[in-house]
């Protein structure tokens, strides 16, 4: 009879461990990884909402004049102009209180608005617009950590300036 050795009783203990503690390792490397991806993806959500956001009401209010860069009460705004069965309307876009807002309003009514009479889109701490030619818009948000991110919106209707696609 042969007697089995005490390395031959613990080898397939130990390499059980070894193979634990390597799966243990793997998960916990994903765990980081994931919690970190989640966390740039949250730091980044509301910027980025707010440039599509903002692409959107470009795209949908594209035509010759109806979009401008202007003031609201101090603050940098995005300005559509529009009528709504012959009534002119306007929207401002604008940041205020720590929030990104919209304004709309009859034209005529507009005075009677303040800074806090836009409805909350989503919490920004500033909002940078200006016009880089008469056809581009640069546009900035920054939130409430700091995080920016910042979009070059073209507008097409210039009044023929532009080339017809």
């Amino acid at each position: 009879m042969r007697t089995r050795s005490k390395i031959s009783d613990v080898f397939p203990i130990l390499l059980f461990l070894v193979f634990t503690l390597s799966a243990l390792g793997i998960v916990l490397a994903s765990v980081q990884i994931y919690q970190k991806i989640l966390q740039r993806a949250e730091q980044s959500y509301d910027t980025e909402t707010a440039v599509a956001y903002l692409t959107e009401k470009f795209r949908n209010h594209d035509a010759e004049g109806s979009i401008k860069i202007d003031a609201f009460m101090g603050h940098d705004a995005v300005l559509i102009e529009e009528n709504v069965k012959d009534v002119p309307f306007v929207t401002y876009i604008y940041a205020y209180d720590g929030y990104l807002r919209e304004l709309y309003v009859e034209k005529e009514m507009l005075g009677g608005c303040v800074e806090d009479s836009g409805t909350r889109i989503l919490e920004m701490k500033s909002f940078d617009a200006e016009m880089m030619s008469d056809d581009l818009a640069h546009l900035k948000f920054t939130d409430e950590n700091g995080g920016s991110t910042e979009t070059f919106l073209s507008i097409r209707s210039t009044g023929g300036k532009g080339e017809e696609l």
